[in-house]
């Protein structure tokens, strides 16, 4: 499962997400989809949507706008 982050006490601060070592194995013998991993990683760093592993191994992802996707092995699909 990847972290969704939190707020560091120190500083007050958003601490971003860390990615798994999952996320960097699933994508590493394919630079396209390394590539759209990292895209999709920075949006969630961002604050801009959350990701998870599902049971399956596929990553779901959901926006704050609303969107989710799932990210399977060599498809990205719109669920909503």
């Amino acid at each position: 499962m990847f972290s969704r982050g939190g707020f560091d006490a120190k500083t007050g601060r958003r601490r971003p997400p860390k990615i798994d070592a999952v996320f960097v194995a699933l994508a590493q013998d394919n630079p396209d989809k390394m590539l759209v991993m990292a895209h999709i990683g920075q949006l969630v760093a961002d604050g801009f949507a959350v990701w998870d592993m599902l049971d399956s191994g596929e990553i779901e992802v959901r926006f704050n706008s609303g969107e989710i996707f799932l990210l399977a092995e060599t498809t990205i699909l719109r669920l909503v």
